[in-house]
């Protein structure tokens, strides 16, 4: 076993997408056991001030963080590119630099609909992942009755995508408000509507943030321990919006995810505990715990019994090119 213990970044340039790319290299190199990123960890306190330090943080916020870190570096990087380079080398490098985007970037559909006249406004939105809430029975029960009635992601999924009523007249419909002069003295027509969000465009990579921690009466987050119940396969088709225009229905392994990774929140309460995960190599096909220095062989069924924070599904190679939905 050898440790890997990358000097301190003595440039003034700290470049995340360099030690995540040369992280990435180590690891997969084969050549060592063990690996201590520290050169990352450096890079992340002088770019992100918030997670500086050994304090305990969450790891659905920082991923967030470190993801748009990135896309950005990327994005800066793009505009000093050399008007001389040729125009399919630009596409190229522009396909490179979006690589972010490309894996984790979906588009949501909110649709709010009229209850006078019954007209659809549309509004695609983009999304990185999917926040999904606990049903309502976890968040006003006590900690017994959390533990009697069990949880499925996919409920999670149909809680999200549910259609919501908007609380009261507080509409301003488009199609009610046509014949409204613009500059006109009359009143705007509010009426009552209701909203739903979809998914409209699925991304490579499916991320899904169940969201454990809650605020309490005494103004302190704590986490809701119930066990979600996931699937190796998701089918996404439930959730996502349709294209009444359209002569033929998508492909059914368009909405066809495989479970890749799992990470786990270990401990009560928001400011403690210990994070673990779960990844799949998919050379290999297998799965590992990976618990800081230590890693495991591990199966399916005990990944499948994990209490999942947040839970990565990948979306499988479709068979016309591998295009996504």
């Amino acid at each position: 076993m050898e440790l890997i213990q990358p000097k301190e970044p003595s440039s003034k340039h700290i470049s995340l997408c360099h030690e995540l790319h040369t992280l990435f290299q180590v690891m997969w190199s084969g050549k060592w056991a063990l690996v201590s990123p520290f050169a990352m960890l450096h890079s992340v306190w002088q770019l992100i001030p918030a997670f500086r330090g050994y304090a305990q943080q969450d790891a659905q916020e920082f991923l967030c963080e470190l993801l748009d870190k990135v896309q950005r570096e990327l994005e800066n990087t793009g505009t000093l590119t050399p008007a001389t380079v040729p125009p399919g080398q630009r596409r190229l490098i522009r396909q490179v630099l979006s690589v972010v985007n490309t894996i984790f970037h979906g588009q949501l559909l909110s649709q709010v609909t009229c209850l006078a006249c019954d007209y659809r406004s549309n509004t695609v939105e983009p999304f990185w992942d999917l926040s999904l809430e606990f049903p309502e029975r976890y968040h006003c029960s006590g900690k017994e009755t959390a533990s009697q009635f069990p949880c499925q992601l996919t409920e999670m999924l149909a809680k999200f995508t549910e259609t919501e009523a908007l609380e009261g007249s507080i509409y301003a419909c488009d199609q009610c408000n046509s014949k409204r002069r613009r500059f006109s003295s009359k009143p705007v027509i509010l009426t009552e509507a209701q909203k739903q969000l979809m998914v409209h465009k699925l991304p490579q990579v499916l991320r899904l943030h169940l969201k454990r921690f809650r605020w309490s009466g005494r103004n302190h987050r704590e986490k809701i321990g119930v066990h979600v119940s996931f699937d190796q396969v998701l089918n996404m088709e439930p959730y996502c919006s349709r294209d009444p225009s359209s002569p033929t229905p998508p492909r059914a392994e368009r909405f066809a995810y495989e479970l890749s990774a799992v990470v786990m929140h270990h401990g009560k309460g928001f400011g403690s505990g210990h994070y673990t995960a779960y990844c799949y190599n998919t050379e290999g096909g297998f799965w590992v715990h990976c618990n800081d220095s230590k890693l495991n062989v591990c199966t399916v069924e005990e990944v499948c019994r994990a209490q999942a924070y947040i839970l990565f599904y990948t979306q499988r190679v479709s068979q016309d090119k591998g295009k996504a939905f």
